[in-house]
């Protein structure tokens, strides 16, 4: 299965590759020949064709190294060529499987294991291509074409001289087979520490801050050593092979010298069993005969890292996406952009639930704000609508349609978020800006850019618009990367525009000239505003009033307070911050 999943790998490459093993072959045939041609030296030699005869042993052999050497450079190339041609093919396809995962998969999983398993063991498999492939198919042809010269030459002397071949056979495949679990517990926790490691270079400052850089260290350095310590164990296995493979190769040489002894042909006389130009080509044989064998155990480690990153990889490969187009999923003939929550209900894993039968429209060309004390659930109502998670029950739907019978791409081309943590890509502040639309020409981006009021703190900068932001943005302050944010999501120009707390990091003034900004190029697009403050709450056309994952109260600002229910009770407290 697992050889059978690799070879699949290297489809568009399987011509390199048999091309690396046929060189591989032409090098270990022609590796045969020199011993031959020194036996048939032997037996012809004497005092008138001894110049002659090694004149044209000379001269033979010198082709054959020729040859050889070509042999070897291209079984080295062919092998190498096709293994990083599939080791990009390989990440590629595991990173665009990882894109079309689900929310609640990243959820579960650890960015650093994750990127472990995209590099780390990817890399395994591509050094398993490039050596372990060619490397096998030698081990097996070399020992079995020289075992068949020797039977040829003298059946009895060869079946002593391979006594140790079946045991070195055996030993491989127990230790082979006993590693393979142990390798893949130190794939595991080479993927434990990266992904500490990757937490700890992230918070760094955090870290600092509470002065616990000793502690940080000595949790990934008690991680390091448990690791260290797997794979010194797997080494204590792996490398077994290595030692009794040397031991039987010079086993068999001590047999065949003993037995030669017995059976030599005496010098002059008349017949045992064995000629010396024989005896010769069986030392010369042995010295190579276990050499595969050799090779094959020092690769044991690899192929091993290999086995079990290709599990680990393989195993990625075959979960399957949750979040996916429904079998009618079909571009709608009329593009409306209206949205109906429907009894809607959800929740985290089979936890508390969030939403509880939450229903509450927002018209084609209508401002909803969102409120409600923290955790109940008006980030994952906006989460749900882009379909980062799929309802627990009840529906969702935009313009009329389910939202599962519409195309993935197609709903998240037409709705833009602004989230409360903005997350910024290393490059530059215009790189992050055309994210959204990479087409949008310079005087769009500017008119985004001057809307989100972000144009006097981008000009300020001596690179404008080309100034590089640092990994996730850390060059900017925390006001800064929302209003690009919001630049970025007005530049999408979608019809539906989704404000998670989009301008929680700035002040109340800043707010203000951005909302009413934003206002203005909003109009007639359908607008969802996840919002704290009272003055953006004030600006919205009817508010839904979120508790316990429920709707308990719809209408605008004033109709609310009128109301005297639970909207008006919190905004009674007259403060600018609502919850």
């Amino acid at each position: 299965m697992f050889l059978r999943r690799i070879w699949g790998l290297l489809e568009g490459d399987r011509r390199l590759m048999v091309g690396s093993v046929m060189s591989g072959l032409v090098f270990t045939g022609l590796g045969i020949l020199p011993p031959l041609l020194v036996r048939q030296m032997i037996r012809q030699l004497d005092g008138q064709s001894i110049r002659v005869g090694f004149l044209t042993l000379g001269m033979m052999l010198a082709g054959i190294y020729v040859v050889r050497g070509f042999a070897r450079y291209f079984y080295g190339l062919f092998s190498h060529v096709a293994a990083y041609r599939t080791l990009h093919r390989l990440t590629n396809r595991v990173y665009r499987h990882l894109q079309g995962m689900s929310c609640s998969f990243f959820d579960r999983n650890h960015s650093g294991n994750l990127v472990a398993r995209t590099m780390g063991d990817v890399e395994s498999i591509e050094d398993f291509i490039a050596h372990g492939i060619p490397e096998t198919m030698l081990a097996i042809v070399i020992p079995v074409t020289m075992s068949v010269v020797l039977f040829v030459i003298n059946w009895k002397l060869a079946l002593i001289a391979l006594i140790p071949l079946p045991v070195v056979a055996l030993m491989v495949f127990i230790i082979a087979t006993r590693t393979r679990n142990t390798w893949r517990g130190v794939r595991r926790r080479f993927a434990e520490v990266s992904a500490r490691l990757q937490d700890y270079l992230a918070g760094v400052t955090v870290l600092q801050s509470f002065a616990r850089e000793n502690e940080a260290a000595e949790r990934l350095a008690k991680q390091s050593r448990e690791y260290s310590d797997r794979i010194i164990y797997a080494n204590k296995w792996s490398l077994i092979p290595a030692g009794v493979i040397e031991v039987a190769s010079g086993a068999g040489l001590v047999l065949v010298v003993m037995a030669g002894a017995w059976m030599v042909q005496s010098p002059g006389g008349r017949g045992l069993d064995v000629e010396v130009a024989d005896l010769v080509v069986f030392l010369m044989y042995l010295g190579q005969i276990f050499l595969p064998f050799l090779r094959l155990a020092n690769l044991t480690d690899n192929l091993q890292k290999a086995a079990a990153s290709a599990e680990r990889v393989f195993e990625l490969l075959d979960m399957e996406p949750q979040i996916v187009d429904g079998p009618q999923a079909a571009i709608p003939a009329s593009a409306k952009f209206d949205v109906v929550f429907d009894g809607v209900d959800f929740s985290y894993q089979d936890g508390e639930p969030v939403l509880r039968g939450a229903s509450f429209e927002v018209a084609e060309g209508e401002v909803v704000a969102l409120v409600g004390e923290t955790g109940v659930g008006k980030s994952t109502a906006c989460h749900l609508l882009v379909r980062f998670y799929d309802v627990t029950a009840g529906m969702i739907r935009l313009g009329g349609v389910n939202l599962t019978d519409l195309p993935l791409a197609y709903l998240r081309e037409h709705v833009a978020v602004v989230s409360q943590d903005i997350f910024l890509f290393e490059g530059t502040i215009r790189d992050n800006l055309l994210i959204g639309s990479p087409q949008a020409t310079e005087g769009e981006l500017r008119k985004a850019v001057r809307a989100a009021q972000a144009e006097e703190f981008i000009l300020s900068f001596p690179d404008g618009y080309d100034t590089l932001v640092g990994e996730r943005g850390i060059r900017l302050s925390g006001g800064q990367k929302q209003r690009i944010g919001i630049a970025r999501a007005l530049l999408k120009d979608a019809p539906v525009l989704l404000l998670d707390e989009a301008t929680s990091a700035v002040d109340a003034e800043t707010e203000r000239s951005i909302k009413e900004a934003v206002l203005r190029l909003v109009e007639g697009r359908t607008v969802l505003i996840v919002a704290h403050r009272l003055s953006t709450i004030r600006a919205a056309d009817r508010i839904v009033m979120l508790q316990d994952g429920c709707v308990v109260e719809t209408g605008s600002y004033q109709s609310l307070v009128d109301a005297d229910g639970p909207f008006a009770k919190l905004s009674a407290l007259g403060i600018e911050k609502f919850v």
